[in-house]
């Protein structure tokens, strides 16, 4: 049981690291393929906003089709496309790759965390949710900044097909270790799904927390270098002690007794307190390190919290859940990085911090909206 949560973990890893391969290799990547920063950064931001839009749909249609098979195919995917985005010979090549990608990313996480329940069914679900997501923390920590290592060291095109490697490893493991899990076809329309309260309550404390942690954490570099004049060699240590302190928070929420709501709560209080010692920071000192370490925590809390959250909430539907909840995701991933990049330029440091504050206090409000559940 435990190699197979394993091998799950190891996909998102692969799936992690690849949704965010283009941030580190940004500079490389433009002046290759000869376009503009912003361009690429287009390929995240862009590749977000599919997904949030194709998630629920594609999941729905994919219900049907047994877990092992679909968790082979969307490992081939990744692994292919990172393979092909190694060799593009153009933007609008790799453009429409990444579109590609973006398909089966939404479905990816959708099934993820209930797939892993079913695997471990007698472990709690924040506890096997913390397992299987343990990829991702450890994508943030060491797979992110290792893969921009090797692409600034070896090329970019390196780093694709590593991470392309890497995916077609995973894949072999899936076919190995996973058993047959057979699909459930849902004849379910959009129409039906928007029409329950708590899938939309899912979608919507998602999309709003996690505004509120990505409106500064898209900025980071920034932010650290005008809070705290950290040097260009300090950033990436920073943002280490960022990573690896991810890890242990996922440890914590796989661990924390009570239900996944509180702990949306405490990840939320928690990023009010991170943003507030950083606005009380001016000078680099050791606190600074100190207060990165708690954002990471409070960071991987947050995502395993919501992901679990949404599967308490909707018991029998775990998959359409956590559909609602990517979405949520990956529109807040899109709309932090938006509304960041628009208040950055007119107030600074100061302005990221107290709009990401005022972000998660309408988190917190709506978290103590939550709708009646019905079964």
């Amino acid at each position: 049981m435990i190699f197979r949560i394993l091998i799950l973990s190891l996909g998102a890893f692969v799936w992690q690291v690849t949704e965010l391969l283009p941030i580190g290799l940004l500079t490389d990547i433009a002046q290759d393929l000869h376009v503009s920063a912003s361009q690429i950064g287009l390929l995240v931001t862009g590749y977000a906003w599919l997904v949030a839009l194709t998630a629920i749909p594609l999941t729905i249609v994919c219900s049907g089709i047994n877990r092992r098979i679909l968790v082979a195919g969307l490992m081939a995917l990744v692994g292919a496309i990172n393979l092909l985005s190694a060799m593009t010979p153009t933007y609008t090549v790799l453009a429409l790759l990444r579109i590609v990608l973006a398909l089966g990313h939404g479905v990816f996480w959708s099934i993820l965390s209930g797939l892993a329940v079913r695997l471990a069914p007698e472990l709690p679900i924040a506890r096997v949710t913390g397992m299987a997501f343990t990829g991702v923390a450890v994508a943030f920590a060491g797979g992110i900044p290792l893969a921009s290592a090797i692409g600034h060291w070896l090329g970019w095109r390196a780093a694709f097909s590593l991470t392309g490697v890497l995916g077609v490893a995973v894949l072999a493991g899936v076919l190995v270790l996973l058993p047959p899990l057979p699909g459930i076809k849902r004849h379910i329309d959009i129409h039906h799904l928007l029409g329950q309260p708590v899938l939309r309550y899912i979608a919507l404390l998602t999309a709003c927390a996690v505004t509120a942690h990505f409106t500064a954490y898209t900025y980071i570099v920034p932010l650290l270098q005008s809070l705290s004049h950290a040097t260009a060699t300090q950033i990436p240590l920073m943002l280490l002690v960022f990573g690896c302190a991810g890890i242990i928070g996922n440890w914590l929420g796989a661990r924390l007794s009570g239900s996944a709501g509180r702990s949306v709560g405490l990840s939320l209080l928690g990023l009010l307190v991170s943003f507030a010692l950083l606005l009380g920071t001016t000078q680099f000192t050791l606190g600074i390190w100190g207060v990165l370490a708690l954002w990471g925590i409070i960071a991987a809390l947050m995502n395993l919290a919501l992901q679990s959250y949404a599967l308490e909430l909707a018991p029998h539907q775990h998959e359409a859940a956590a559909s609602f909840c990517v979405t949520g995701f990956n529109a807040g991933i899109g709309t932090g990085a938006l509304i960041g990049g628009l208040v950055l330029p007119a107030g600074g440091a100061l302005a990221i911090l107290g709009t990401g504050t005022l972000l998660a206090c309408a988190a917190l409000v709506i978290l103590t909206r939550k709708p009646h559940l019905t079964n």
